[in-house]
C-alpha cells in the first residue's frame, strides 16, 4: 500500500511540473510577439531610432493596458560603436513581458 501511494504522488508530482510548464509556454509565447512587437516599432524609424520605446498589445482588445490580459514590451536602440554595438549602424533590443515571463529579441543593421 505505500509503495502504491509513493509511485501516486510521485506521478501527481510529474504531472503538476508538466501542466506548470503547458501553461507557462503561453506565456512565453506572448512575452515573445511582444518582444518582436517593439522591434517592429523601432524599426519604423529605421534611419534614427528613438533611444527608448515602449508599449504593450492589447491581447483583451479594451483599448487600455491591463497587465493581467495584455503583454507589454520595453526597447533600447543604440547607435553604432562603443562596446555595446559592433552593428554597421543601430542595435535594438526588445524585452516582451506577459504574466512575470520575460523573452527579449536583439536585431542589428
Amino acid at each position: 500500500m505505500s509503495v502504491l501511494t509513493t509511485a501516486i504522488l510521485a506521478l501527481s508530482g510529474i504531472m503538476t511540473t508538466q501542466l506548470k510548464v503547458i501553461f507557462t509556454a503561453g506565456n512565453s509565447v506572448n512575452a515573445f510577439f511582444a518582444a518582436d512587437a517593439g522591434i517592429e516599432m523601432a524599426l519604423t524609424d529605421r534611419n534614427s531610432p528613438q533611444p527608448t520605446y515602449t508599449g504593450y498589445l492589447d491581447l483583451n482588445g479594451n483599448g487600455s493596458f491591463d497587465p493581467n490580459f495584455d503583454a507589454s514590451f520595453v526597447v533600447s536602440a543604440a547607435p553604432k560603436g562603443g562596446s555595446s554595438c559592433v552593428a554597421d549602424n543601430f542595435c535594438i533590443t526588445s524585452q516582451g513581458s506577459f504574466r512575470n515571463i520575460k523573452r527579449a529579441i536583439r536585431a542589428e543593421y
